[in-house]
């Protein structure tokens, strides 16, 4: 388990100094609500993990009311869950829920790789390159949370290629649900060297503009890590499957 520390400083890295400085209060909510949710996105915070809104405004240098209004739209959407007492946490899914979220994950994800394919720039296939390297290297250094954020902004320049916001969104909101749990993937001896690669397979069906090749290779990659998360979910007596 990563300590709690590191969740902390990952937000830490997100929110700027100046946050406090030049916003209203609802652009300042708005900014403080998408760095939680990238950070909730890419397994900043861990299952189970207790939050607390006057760190969090510490952290970003506001008063506790935009950090509360963030937080209370992410309960809503079910990344955060507020427990008896008030007490602020990382929802615990457990594996059967996780399976119904990847079942609807999968056709939309590869919809919008196959609507991207086509329209994506070679602008944009350039940038993919940079960040999938930089995602190899972390993953290859076992800095797993900044590969896990890299993995994130890879397939998100995908989706968004597609022009489908509405799309993209949905997407986003079903990560939101899993995104503490993606952590569990790491580490294993399953994942590929970096020549076999399903990123480098995929960039590849993306520069041939093979939508079918495109959107099969992330099914099978989200296939694949999401059994690597089932089986260490199911392996972790604090995350049961449901009954």
């Amino acid at each position: 388990m990563v300590s709690s520390a590191s969740s902390w400083d990952r937000i830490s890295m997100v929110a700027s100094p100046e946050t406090g400085s030049g916003l209203s209060r609802d652009s300042l909510s708005a900014m403080i609500y998408n760095d939680l949710k990238s950070s909730l996105m890419s397994s900043a915070f861990e299952p189970g993990e207790r939050l607390n809104i006057r760190r969090l405004a510490a952290t970003f240098d506001t008063s506790p009311t935009p950090v509360r209004e963030a937080v209370m739209q992410l309960v809503r959407e079910g990344g955060l869950e507020l427990r008896p007492g008030h007490e602020l946490r990382v929802p615990i899914l457990t594996v059967e829920r996780y399976k119904k979220i990847r079942e609807v994950r999968a056709p939309l994800e590869r919809m919008a790789t196959e609507m991207a394919t086509p329209l994506i720039t070679k602008e944009t296939l350039s940038a993919l390159g940079q960040i999938n390297e930089r995602f190899l290297n972390a993953e290859n250094a076992g800095r797993w949370k900044e590969a896990l954020s890299l993995n994130t902004k890879f397939h998100f320049t995908i989706y968004a290629a597609s022009g489908n916001e509405i799309l993209v969104a949905a997407i986003e909101n079903l990560w939101l649900l899993v995104g503490p749990f993606l952590i569990n993937q790491y580490p294993s001896d399953n994942h590929p060297h970096d020549r076999n690669h399903p990123h480098l397979h995929l960039l590849d069906a993306l520069h041939r503009q093979d939508a079918h090749e495109a959107g099969e290779i992330v099914l099978q990659g989200l296939q694949k890590g999401s059994s690597l998360i089932i089986e260490k979910l199911q392996r972790n007596a604090a995350y049961p499957a449901a009954p």
